[in-house]
């Protein structure tokens, strides 16, 4: 039996408890955590989820879940990933992107960002929980009709998903100097969400002539073209200044 400690909408506990599965008294809440990872390639991990799952079964997903009576949200974030994917987050490289109060659900959840490598082989699933995970890179999701279906079934969805593609292009981009294939240098500033497409963007400075301010799709940064017949990146990295 999964007891949750209840919460009133500040989030403060209001010395109540609730069985796993029943119905919450109105303006009341139970904690949630979602735990959103990236590598150092700015791949994300997505889990499967079990075919006999009560929730959500056999949808792709992140790893996560409730809160049971005492736990906070970090010994939550712990304690869900060792179970469901048998290994510990990185606390050194966590932190709480968004939260969010849910109403209709009556759950107040966390979304945690964490930064950190781990090999696929080295996981232990829980088999009640994950059939397997993988590592991604998060505007790859799109191009995989269930895998993205799935997770727009998740309401934490829409707010995360801009933020892993921006993350991940800052990991994949970061500030510094880069030469463009014709010869020209740049100086990479920054990156930012496309104010209408949340598509993440490139803000960098011409390191010549009267230093132009440019912005660029970062899909297209690291694009490679072809030169005399050899493919060479569109930007390459040439070191921090």
């Amino acid at each position: 039996m999964e007891i949750w400690d209840l919460y009133d909408k500040n989030r403060n506990l209001i010395g109540k408890t609730a069985e796993r599965g029943s119905k919450l008294e109105k303006d009341t809440y139970h904690l949630v955590v979602d735990l959103f990872f990236l590598n150092s390639k700015g791949e994300t991990l997505l889990q499967l989820r079990a075919k006999e799952k009560k929730n959500h079964p056999d949808m792709w997903g992140c790893a996560g879940g409730a809160a049971v009576q005492g736990e906070d949200s970090l010994t939550t974030c712990l304690r869900e990933c060792e179970e469901e994917m048998g290994f510990t987050p990185d606390l050194s490289r966590t932190r709480v992107v968004s939260t969010e109060t849910n109403r209709d659900g009556c759950f107040i959840r966390d979304n945690y960002l964490i930064y950190q490598d781990m090999p696929l082989e080295k996981m232990t699933y829980q088999p009640e929980e994950v059939q397997f995970a993988q590592w991604i890179l998060p505007e790859k999701i799109r191009e995989n009709e269930k895998m993205w279906q799935d997770m727009c079934s998740w309401s934490n969805w829409d707010p995360m998903y801009p933020i892993l593609c921006l993350e991940s292009m800052r990991i994949r981009i970061p500030k510094g100097i880069y030469r463009h294939y014709k010869g020209n240098s740049y100086r990479v500033e920054g990156l930012a969400l496309h104010s209408e497409t949340l598509e993440p963007m490139v803000i960098y400075r011409a390191l010549y002539g009267t230093g132009e301010m440019w912005v660029r799709p970062a899909k297209m940064w690291n694009e490679m073209v072809s030169v005399n017949g050899k493919m060479v990146p569109r930007f390459a990295w040439s070191g921090e200044e």
